[in-house]
């Protein structure tokens, strides 16, 4: 054999077992407190899905590994398995416990092999698809304990297969630093879920208190991202709460889209869309319901073929989100600031710990606590934002009632000077036309008495009459324009007034009965006339045509009706029913009180005028004098 043919089979040999070795074996030492295994892995794909120990480990001598050249090696949505292989040696005098961990939550199934010096395996299997394997510790992430002797070396083949994103996060811990990570992570996400527990009864008790529909949506919303944070946390898991296999997908999937569905509805009552911005409302519709079937789809689609979409869907919402948020903010809505900057920093720090976890960005924390603080601070500036939008209703409201009160000081201003108007009107009523119809009345009197005969006297009382009507009508004016609210009291104190300035002198008797509850509330000034002129026009028909000696009027009170009824002893209507205005009058003015009038002309005359209670304001009203 030439020397050529030597150095070339020396070349693949050395090649074949370069191949097959991962970069190096994790040293462990006595300043040994953590340390990243991902140097010093080399991963392999069984597409088949079937694949044993003794077929890794061949493969593995085959050269059919790959050394890993990533911080935190990620194969994606991958229907194959993954074969990870490290190797560990002690560089300890002393025997000592250590502990592996596969900081992920959302693995469906793990099988830990560790392959001893002698050829002893020692196999754990785990994953929220299988039941909780006892000789694991008890923790919300995988962690596989093992022993290892002073100088000991061991291989691990780590078989991990998943429906979910599949991710190798994997790191060695002293137990005591572990237990002190374990404290701080613990801390870390126990003040995280305070925080949002906090904040939903916060905003349940300002929903009670403020009557604002959009502190119920925001407070639910936060319900969802609770519960997806709680799952992809593991806690659900590790506290063993039902449907644990279906929480890691189906429930991230309902807990993303019921954020979503409540988010949207805060959207559109944060930034009032419906009044503000009706064309892009209709779009935010559209992807309410479009995101509410688009979860039925989701839940009964393959995971590993949903699970993408789901995420596009979430990036769409919150490039929408900031665009709707930026375009108010743009037409000055000031609330939008805030709106804007939860997303800004949701999305941020979400970037970051995505950088990190691939390891494309090195950072000192890890990459939980960067999404975690970005969603603090987003649903606190959400929370700011809709402070902000009460603080500005708030404003508003101050605003609108200093103008009402600006517009009762103009409005009683005026009022004062139409009072003093209606005033000095009433005076000159009472000076004026009242003093004329007196003094007609006087003259009227004093030329009955000197009337030297009976036809005479007749016309003199025909006089006086007039004049007293007309004093009476003037009285009831002057009364209906200082009545502020007429009572039905009011009502019958002038009824049976009027009723002993016409009647004195005819020789008839007067009575008014009253039935039921006059003290409901009153019919008012301009309802309350009308039906004063009805009576008064009854009234007047009785004691002009009737020739009877004897008037009743009877005002029943219902709850429902008001019924006024005017009856004689005398010679009934008969032809004069058809003559003058008085009928048309008094018909026309309880048509528009919305009531009846009914005749009756049997032994006696009988009118009955009703109407529905309550009356309407009726300030049209009363302005004509028909009679």
């Amino acid at each position: 054999m030439s020397w050529v043919t030597r150095l070339a089979t020396v070349a693949v040999l050395f090649a074949a077992a370069c191949g097959g070795l991962a970069e190096d074996s994790a040293l462990l030492t006595a300043g040994t407190t953590w340390m990243s295994l991902s140097p010093c892995l080399s991963t392999c794909r069984d597409v088949s899905r079937e694949w044993t120990l003794s077929q890794a480990r061949e493969a593995f001598s085959e050269g059919r590994f790959e050394a890993c050249r990533k911080r935190r090696p990620s194969f994606g949505f991958t229907r194959d398995a993954i074969w990870v292989r490290f190797s560990i040696r002690s560089g300890l005098p002393d025997p000592a416990l250590w502990l592996v961990e596969l900081r992920t939550a959302r693995m469906d199934e793990l099988d830990w092999y560790l392959i001893r010096g002698d050829g002893r395996v020692e196999h754990l299997a785990a994953g929220n698809m299988r039941p909780i394997c006892r000789e694991m510790l008890d923790n919300k992430f995988p962690v596989f304990p093992f022993r290892l002797g002073p100088g000991e070396s061991v291989d691990v083949f780590l078989r991990i297969q998943s429906e979910t994103g599949l991710h190798v996060p994997l790191q060695i811990w002293e137990p005591k630093a572990f237990i002190g990570d374990q404290a701080r992570s613990e801390a870390v996400f126990a003040a995280f879920f305070g925080y949002l527990g906090a904040l939903i009864l916060m905003t349940l008790v300002f929903s009670l208190f403020t009557r604002d529909r959009g502190y119920v949506f925001y407070s639910l919303s936060l319900v969802g991202v609770f519960g997806a944070y709680f799952i992809m946390s593991g806690y659900y898991v590790w506290l063993g709460l039902p449907a644990g296999g279906f929480a890691v997908k189906g429930g991230m999937i309902l807990a993303i889209e019921f954020t979503m569905l409540l988010l949207l509805a805060y959207l559109r009552h944060l930034f009032n869309l419906p009044a503000d911005m009706p064309r892009l409302n209709r779009w935010v519709v559209r992807f309410f319901w479009g995101t509410a079937a688009s979860t039925v789809i989701f839940l009964l689609g393959p995971y590993q073929i949903m699970d993408p979409f789901v995420i596009l869907q979430v990036l769409l919402f919150g490039v929408g989100s900031l665009t709707v948020s930026l375009l108010a903010w743009w037409r000055g809505n000031r609330v939008a600031r805030f709106y804007a900057m939860a997303w800004l920093s949701f999305w941020v720090l979400f970037a970051i710990s995505q950088l990190q976890f691939f390891g494309w960005m090195a950072m000192p924390t890890l990459p939980e606590l960067q999404a975690i603080l970005g969603v603090a601070l987003s649903v606190t500036f959400f929370f700011v934002a809709m402070a902000d939008r009460v603080r500005q209703i708030h404003h508003s409201m101050e605003q609108a009632q200093r103008q009402v009160l600006t517009l009762e000081q103009k409005a009683g201003r005026e009022l004062q000077a139409q009072m003093q108007q209606q005033q000095q009107l009433i005076r000159d009523l009472h000076d004026g036309i009242g003093g004329l119809t007196a003094n007609v009345a006087i003259l009227a009197e004093m030329g009955r008495r000197n009337a030297a005969d009976e036809k005479d006297r007749g016309r003199f009382d025909r006089i006086s009459m007039l004049a007293s009507e007309g004093g009476a009508e003037i009285h009831s004016l002057m009364s209906s324009m200082e009545a502020r609210d007429v009572q039905w009291g009011d009502l019958i104190v002038e009824c049976r007034r009027h009723a002993g300035i016409v009647i004195t002198g005819h020789g008839m008797d007067f009575n008014l009965s009253v039935l039921g509850d006059s003290g409901q509330p009153g019919p008012g000034m301009f309802p309350g006339m009308s039906l004063f002129r009805i009576f008064k026009e009854a009234l007047t028909n009785a004691v002009k045509h009737s020739g009877a000696s004897r008037i009743e009027a009877f005002m029943d009170f219902t709850p429902a009706s008001f019924r006024m009824t005017v009856r004689d002893n005398g010679r009934g209507m008969g032809a004069t029913q058809g003559t003058g205005r008085g009928f048309p009058n008094m018909a026309a003015r309880i048509r528009e009180l919305g009531g009846t009038m009914t005749c009756r002309s049997e032994q006696g005359a009988e009118l009955v005028f009703e109407v529905p209670l309550p009356l309407p304001d009726g300030t049209n009203l009363g302005k004509e004098d028909r009679s």
